[in-house]
């Protein structure tokens, strides 16, 4: 994993690169436990947790998920969708960028987002590293 433009925070017990966090949250969205890596993503980037909670808004009933700002709220389409780390991170950057009033980012960085998070979360996969065993002091 590249070192570039990542940023390393004191999180919990020690100092942590954004790259592990983020695999982190990829791992504990498929294991169901997507309140958790919110929380812990919001504690890494020190900004307020978003709420989660099924159900969209009307005029985004097509959408697999989207990002409410004002109610800091990330809305999903169903259940299916609290285990997708896709749609979860894709929208949790929105309110990143919201949160940080940065307003530039768009779909295609939402997506670049989460995807890379799933590519670090694999990365580590293939390192054969227990992953809940890292992060048990979290």
């Amino acid at each position: 994993m590249s070192k570039n433009n990542m940023e390393t925070h004191k999180l919990s017990n020690g100092f942590i690169s954004e790259e592990i966090v983020r695999a982190y949250a990829t791992y504990l969205i498929v294991r169901g436990d997507a309140e958790k890596a919110l929380s812990m993503l919001s504690i890494y980037y020190r900004i307020i947790t978003p709420r989660i909670r099924i159900g969209l808004p009307k005029k985004h009933s097509k959408a697999l998920g989207c990002y409410d700002p004002v109610k800091k709220t990330i809305c999903l389409r169903s259940s299916e969708e609290y285990r997708n780390p896709f749609v979860i991170l894709h929208e949790y950057y929105h309110h990143l960028r919201n949160s940080r009033r940065e307003y530039l980012g768009n779909e295609k960085y939402a997506d670049r987002y989460a995807l890379k998070s799933i590519m670090y979360f694999k990365e580590l996969l293939r390192t054969s590293i227990r992953l809940d065993k890292v992060f048990n002091s979290l």
